[in-house]
């Protein structure tokens, strides 16, 4: 028999404990995946750490002939330097005089990586566990069962979606499962493994033809009905409660009458209802100017809701050409309206897989200048433009998929309010704008009453509308729960106006437009996002009021949490100008005597003030033990388990979110924003047009116990952060054992 190669050997030994390796550190990415879809759990440096150490620790144990230790200590030595890429580390020295001097050092330098390494640590400690473990049936079938029960749970009874993940998972259990098989019986049967080792296909392609082929044939399973209630379903329905279907970010109302989701809307027929926020992020927006990132438009009020009309149907679409303008309406020329160019750059997140009907920008798009699919320019066949609408529609065409990335250049509006309070309140034509006028004849009367009264001190068109946009946002709380049993009336608006008095954006937009319409102003109905939040969020990072732009240049996250509804009222000479009804929501835009320039947002300091000193000059306190290299791992692998408990650890307590050093102040406030983030765990979210104390309000008109605890933190948090003065030790130890109170109580 001819003698096997070198490499040829090199890739068949120990084969088994290689793949096992690979297909281990994939088990492993799946709940860092997890994790890095969660709110607010890791920071993007920890989960980049995380995932690099996760890929060394594997690497290395491609080589499972050296020797252990040495394995070992290439790990630790890949897993510093990961950190130490991610964070930007810089070499810290000082003079050595004595063995103490020594200590220093490597404090100094270890204390730069801290709290990452910490993760870093525990990742290298958990994949060293899982290696093990994934070394005997039993326990790989015991750890895929946890593991697959945990992601169905999680995906299940959240708005994450983990099925990629548990697909994963369950391959990875699967193909391991089949690994041990043969190397147990290359140890029990040497002789007969040699045989099938010099013939390795008649073993592989039976193996992949069968994974194959269940796949294939999973893939053509007809969707059936469930023939059993799942365990918790039943139980919750026993008790007489409802499980509302979570659709992922596309609200569905479910279909045991409960709660649906927030994502942006595909049937606008009827609307109403409750919904629950999805976090989910749907896509990022670079842009030079905040803005509302608008979609459709609809003309048509049928009292529950609106529709396409007829005229809209029949639109004419123009084809699109890249950095060619797009036509506008031919009813807004000549138009004295003013516009800023916008330029934005969309890339869709991974998670959004649903198309869209149409390509989302700022008010309104002028040019296209490139759409992406995998990395590549994409056809613009597939869009379409409706001037009348100033929709960019996404028509399916073969099969391209929805783009991946797109550019777009937008025109959005000065809004000049001495010049539009020239238009008079009556319009001069409503020859085209009659879809934008009609109203259903089952309108109630006391929607025009109503309106009429609001606006009777308006003397011009724009006064109107401000003095109906003003009013609908200052009289009806916000709430995505409202209380529907108080209406009674089948008009959307009236049992909006008068019954139900509360609600959310197509609450608010929709009895605008309709009111708008009753004095005979031509408006029109808009969903889309709002603006979202930058990647640097200005509250965590204790930044100084005013130093970000909030209506700068940025890149923005853009999440199903972010779909939202508002108006556009048509003002003749002008065209359609944007307006915000909703209560505590502000609509970005640019005023006439602003100076519009747009500016990239200020890099975030990397030295401020209270962070320049060494770590012994103040800020966070270092046990002198930690200098000392071997006591720093074996310290390090034993800190990671007790993460969950850090808050516990003076060291990492007062660790800020960035690795720099907080003064009393900012780890006051940074307490309180910990707070915050486990409060919407337990089910005491707070909106985001909500102050702290409003959201504190709420949660105590809810639960009376809280007052006492609330009120005292809530007073040393404003304190910490409006007041300018400099709050003690003893008032931080007060909110760090108040926080402590509350987190254990809730």
């Amino acid at each position: 028999m001819e003698q096997k190669r070198w490499w040829q050997r090199a890739l068949t030994q120990d084969w088994h404990e290689r793949l096992s390796a690979l297909l281990t550190g994939l088990f492993l990415l799946q709940y860092v995946l997890w994790i890095e879809k969660e709110d607010q759990v890791w920071l993007p440096e920890t989960i980049a750490i995380v995932k690099l150490t996760l890929l060394a620790t594997v690497v290395v144990e491609l080589f499972p002939r050296l020797h252990w230790a040495l394995r070992r200590l290439l790990q630790l030595a890949a897993l510093l330097i990961a950190s130490g890429s991610v964070l930007d580390y810089a070499p810290a020295g000082r003079e050595i005089d004595k063995l103490r001097d020594v200590g220093l050092v490597i404090r100094d330098n270890f204390m730069q990586l801290a709290p990452f390494v910490w993760f870093a640590l525990s990742a290298w400690l958990v994949t060293l566990i899982a290696l093990w473990a994934m070394r005997a049936k039993w326990r790989i079938m015991v750890v895929l069962v946890v593991t697959v029960t945990a992601f169905a749970i999680r995906d299940s009874f959240s708005f994450l979606i983990l099925w990629k993940q548990a697909a994963t998972v369950i391959f990875c259990g699967l193909f391991l499962l089949i690994i041990r098989h043969f190397a147990g019986l290359k140890k029990k049967n040497p002789v007969g493994w040699s045989h099938l080792a010099d013939y390795p296909a008649y073993i592989a392609l039976p193996i992949v033809f069968l994974v194959s082929l269940v796949v294939f044939l999973g893939t053509l399973a007809p969707d059936v009905r469930a023939v059993l209630t799942d365990p918790y379903t039943l139980w919750k329905n026993m008790r007489g409660e409802q499980i509302p279907f979570f659709n992922k970010g596309y609200g569905t109302t479910s279909a045991f009458g409960g709660e649906s989701s927030s994502g942006y809307s595909r049937n606008d027929s009827s609307l109403g209802g409750e919904f629950a926020f999805d976090y989910t992020p749907v896509m990022s927006v670079v842009t030079s100017h905040r803005s509302y990132w608008r979609g459709e438009t609809r003309s048509l009020y049928t009292g529950k809701g609106w529709i396409l009309s007829d005229v809209e149907r029949r639109t004419p679409l123009s084809p699109v050409s890249a950095d060619t303008p797009l036509p506008q309406d031919p009813r807004l020329a000549p138009s004295q309206l003013k516009t800023v160019e916008v330029t934005q750059t969309v890339t869709m997140a991974a998670e959004a897989e649903n198309e869209f009907p149409v390509l989302f920008g700022a008010y309104a798009i002028d040019k296209v200048q490139s759409v992406t699919n995998g990395g590549a320019n994409a056809s613009l066949a597939s869009l379409q433009w409706s001037p009348r609408l100033s929709e960019l529609r996404w028509v399916v065409n073969g099969r391209q998929s929805y783009p991946q990335s797109y550019t777009v250049t937008s025109k959005v509006p000065i809004v000049d309010e001495a010049e539009l309070r020239k238009v008079p309140a009556e319009l001069p034509t409503r020859a085209g704008l009659e879809d934008y006028l009609f109203l259903p004849e089952t309108l109630p009367a006391r929607v025009k009453e109503l309106a009429l009264q609001v606006t009777q001190s308006g003397t011009n068109m724009y006064d109107k509308v401000k003095l109906l946009e003003q009013y609908l946002a200052k009289t009806f709380p916000y709430t995505n729960t409202p209380d529907l049993s108080k209406g009674r009336s089948r008009d959307f608006v009236d049992r909006f106006l008068f019954e139900i008095k509360e609600g959310y954006c197509d609450y608010y937009s929709t009895a605008m437009a309709v009111m708008a319409r009753s004095l005979g102003i031509p408006a029109r109905w808009v969903k889309g996002y709002t603006p979202g939040v930058t990647a640097i969020d200005q509250e965590m990072l204790n930044l100084p009021e005013g130093l970000l732009d909030p209506d700068g240049a940025g890149e923005y996250t853009i999440r199903n949490s972010d779909a939202h509804s508002w108006v556009e009222v048509y003002f003749p000479g002008y065209g359609w100008i944007p307006f915000e009804p909703t209560s505590g929501f502000a609509l970005p835009s640019f005023a006439p005597e602003e100076e519009i320039v747009a500016e990239p947002l200020p890099e975030t300091p990397s030295e401020p003030a209270t962070a320049a000193p060494a770590a012994e000059e103040g800020g966070v306190v270092v046990p002198r033990s930690i200098g000392w290299g071997a006591g720093a791992v074996a310290a390090a692998i034993l800190l990671g388990f007790v993460w969950v408990n850090r808050r516990r650890l003076p060291l990492l307590r007062y660790v800020g979110p960035i690795g720099r050093q907080l003064d009393a102040n900012q780890r006051a406030v940074l307490e309180f924003e910990r707070l915050l983030r486990y409060a919407k765990r337990k089910g005491y979210a707070r909106f985001e047009h909500e102050t702290a104390r409003e959201a504190a309000q709420r949660w105590i008109g809810k639960d009376k116990w809280l007052q006492k605890d609330l009120e005292s933190l809530l007073l040393l948090f404003e304190k910490a952060k409006y007041s300018g003065s400099r709050i003690s030790e003893e008032e931080l130890s007060a909110i760090s054992r108040t926080v402590h109170k509350l987190r254990e109580e809730m």
